[in-house]
């Protein structure tokens, strides 16, 4: 849960759950504090996510690695954080 993949498939995480919360358009609730902390904390010095988690499943080609930066979960913080200081 606190490990962030891409693709999701049908798991869930916190970044998975915090951008569900940004996209419907809802204001930042105080009960999510401790999910942002995390997101926050797992954000590298040059500004990056990194892949921590791959799901089983077939797969077409590889998109990211596992331990390298990731550009679909920094899009997915960031778009979280943005939400989150903006509101």
């Amino acid at each position: 849960m606190t490990r962030f993949s891409f693709p999701p498939r049908w798991h869930y995480d916190i970044i998975r759950a915090l951008d569900y919360f940004q996209d419907s358009g809802a204001k930042p609730d105080e009960r999510l504090e401790n999910a942002i902390k995390i997101v926050k904390k797992r954000q590298k010095k040059d500004g990056r996510w990194i892949l921590q988690n791959r799901h089983p499943g077939r797969t077409f080609f590889e998109m990211e690695m596992v331990g390298t930066p990731s550009r679909w979960n920094t899009l997915r913080a960031l778009r979280i954080l943005k939400w989150w200081e903006d509101s």
